[in-house]
C-alpha cells in the first residue's frame, strides 16, 4: 500500500458521506446514521481480495484475542464515559438531571451493531493497516482519527443548524477533536486483537449506548443521566477531549514500545 491509496480512501469516504448528508439533509436522523455503513462498504472496492479482506476482519485467525479485547472494550467504555462524569463533575461542567429531563434511551438494536461495524470495518480494519503499513503507531492513530473526525463534521452542521443549538461552531470543533482523541483507543484494540472488527466495534457500540444515557447526546443536544452545555460536559465535547488525551498518550507510548 502507498499513502495516496490511504488518503484516496479517507478523503473518499468524508466526501461521499458530506454528500448523502446534503441529500438526505431533510430526513430522520436514523436516515442520516445511514452514513456510518459507508466506510465499510467503499473499503471493498479498494481492496484486492475481498473474501481473504472479510476473513481476516472476521477475527478467526486471532479468535482468543477477540474475544479478549472485546471483554476489554466493554470495561474501557464505562471508564471513559464515567471518567468524563467525574471531570464533569469536579470542575462544575456537569449536574444530575431531574428524572422528568432525562431523555429515554432506545434500547440497544442489531442495525445498531451493524452501524458501528460499517464504521469499525472501515476505519479501523482498512484505512488503520493501511497507514500503520506507512507510519509509525501514533501517526497512524494520529491520521485515522483526523479521518474520522471529519467523517462527522456535515452531519454536525446539519443538526446544529436545524436544532438551533448554542455555539454550534464550538459544537462541531470539540466533536470533531473528540473523535480525534477517540480514535486512539479505538485503533489500540483493533491492532492489539489483529486487526479484528470485533473489539472496536463493540468500544463503539457500547459507547453509542452508555455515553448519550449517561452524558447525553451531542448530536440532538439533549440530557441524560446528567446535564450540562454538551460541547462541555459531553463525552464527545471538551470533557471528553480532556479524558481521552492522556489515553491517546499512553496507548501512543506503548505501542511504540511494541514498533520499536
Amino acid at each position: 500500500m502507498n499513502v495516496n491509496t490511504c488518503l484516496l480512501y479517507a478523503a473518499l469516504v468524508d466526501v461521499v458521506t458530506s454528500l448523502w448528508v446534503f441529500v438526505a439533509r431533510d430526513m430522520s436522523f436514523p436516515t442520516l446514521a445511514k452514513a456510518m455503513y459507508l466506510p465499510g462498504v467503499l473499503s471493498l472496492a479498494f481492496v484486492d481480495d475481498v473474501g481473504a479482506y472479510l476473513w481476516q476482519i472476521m477475527g478467526t485467525q486471532s479468535f482468543y484475542k477477540s474475544v479478549v479485547y472485546c471483554a476489554v472494550a466493554i470495561v474501557l467504555t464505562y471508564v471513559l464515559v464515567y471518567g468524563c462524569v467525574g471531570l464533569g463533575i469536579g470542575l462544575g461542567w456537569t449536574a444530575k438531571s431531574q428524572p422528568v429531563s432525562v431523555t429515554v434511551q432506545k434500547r440497544m438494536s442489531v442495525t445498531g451493531f451493524l452501524r458501528a461495524a460499517g464504521e469499525e470495518m472501515g476505519w479501523r480494519c482498512y484505512l488503520l493497516p493501511c497507514l500503520m503499513s506507512l507510519f509509525t503507531p501514533p501517526v497512524a492513530l494520529f491520521i485515522s482519527g483526523i479521518a474520522w473526525g471529519l467523517f462527522h463534521v456535515a452531519v454536525m452542521i446539519l443538526l446544529t443548524k436545524r436544532l438551533k443549538t448554542e455555539l454550534p461552531v464550538r459544537t462541531i470543533v470539540v466533536q470533531c477533536l473528540a473523535c480525534v482523541f477517540c480514535a486512539y483507543p479505538h485503533g489500540w484494540l483493533a491492532i492489539k486483537s489483529g486487526y479484528s472488527i470485533w473489539p472496536s466495534t463493540f468500544l463503539h457500540f457500547w459507547w453509542n449506548h452508555l455515553n448519550p444515557h449517561v452524558l447525553g447526546s451531542i448530536y440532538t443536544n439533549t440530557p441524560g443521566v446528567y446535564y450540562g452545555q454538551q460541547w462541555k460536559m459531553n463525552g464527545e465535547g471538551l470533557t471528553g477531549c480532556v479524558v481521552m488525551l492522556p489515553v491517546a498518550v499512553l496507548i501512543s507510548l506503548e505501542l511504540n514500545q511494541d514498533f520499536y
